[in-house]
């Protein structure tokens, strides 16, 4: 009987495992291991690009500029300084940051030329907004020596076609806005003389005028502006850039067409 006992306590020490090998019932089945769950590194990783995700994308853009659009349009118009902005827009096209348009801008449309206070080659001070009544004024506008290339070609060309005519008249702004130049306006001074020979038209304004280029839309500082004012002051046209033969010609038939209007009319 106590060797029976011992040969059981023996049996029983061995554990579970073989407890289980002795006994006549069947061993459980081990549950089936679980398949290991795919990594996203087991595949090889090739982009490839959601047409409908870019397309969504691009259609979001577009309708944020829109957006964008129309908030500025109800925005009051200021011109707000922004160097590299200009820059951008004048490399983007070719100086032509404004397309001239082919005929007159309604007197009810036109604004008039606003007040300035400039001085001229000889010495003289004067409101440029005096300056421009009486008389068709091709007034060239320029900020930087690449606006002053662009606007030589203008006036070459308009007193070519009008020059002999005593109602018509041509004044040439140059404006230096950076504050350092304001020393040297000597100096800027002498360099426009040497350029030019109609010392009394050639007019130059030292210090920013943003009221004055919000009025006549002059928002890039690195192109020259040509504008027709007709006898009463009113800017009737514009045109920026190098001069193409197509505005050269619109240039000269708009300028007839104001002095038509001018000997046929009184002036409104």
């Amino acid at each position: 009987m106590l060797a029976h006992i011992r040969r059981t306590s023996r049996i029983a020490v061995h554990g579970p495992s073989v407890a289980r090998f002795l006994s006549s019932t069947p061993p459980a089945e081990a549950p089936p291991a679980k398949p290991r769950r795919a990594m996203a590194s087991d595949r090889e990783l090739v982009y490839q690009a959601d047409k409908s995700v870019l397309e969504n994308w691009k259609e979001a853009m577009h309708t944020m500029e829109d957006m964008m659009k129309e908030i500025d349009a109800k925005r009051p118009k200021e011109y707000v300084p922004d160097k590299f902005k200009e820059m951008k827009e004048f490399n983007d096209t070719n100086g032509k940051v404004i397309v001239a348009p082919m005929e007159l801008v309604p007197v009810a449309k036109a604004p008039l030329m606003p007040s300035l206070a400039v001085n001229n080659l000889n010495g003289s001070d004067y409101d440029i907004k005096n300056l421009t009544g009486g008389k068709l004024t091709l007034l060239l506008t320029c900020f930087k020596n690449s606006g002053f290339d662009h606007i030589v070609p203008w006036r070459a060309h308009f007193e070519a076609a009008l020059g002999d005519k005593k109602t018509v008249q041509v004044l040439q702004l140059n404006i230096v806005e950076e504050w350092y130049w304001k020393a040297f306006n000597g100096m800027i001074r002498n360099g426009l003389k040497a350029k030019t020979t109609d010392l009394e038209k050639t007019l130059t304004h030292f210090g920013r005028c943003n009221a004055f280029r919000t009025t006549l839309d002059l928002n890039n500082s690195f192109v020259g502006y040509v504008q027709l004012v007709d006898a009463k002051g009113r800017v009737r046209w514009s045109a920026a850039g190098d001069m193409t033969p197509e505005e050269g010609a619109t240039l000269v038939r708009l300028s007839h067409k104001l002095l038509t209007d001018m000997q046929q009319k009184p002036r409104q």
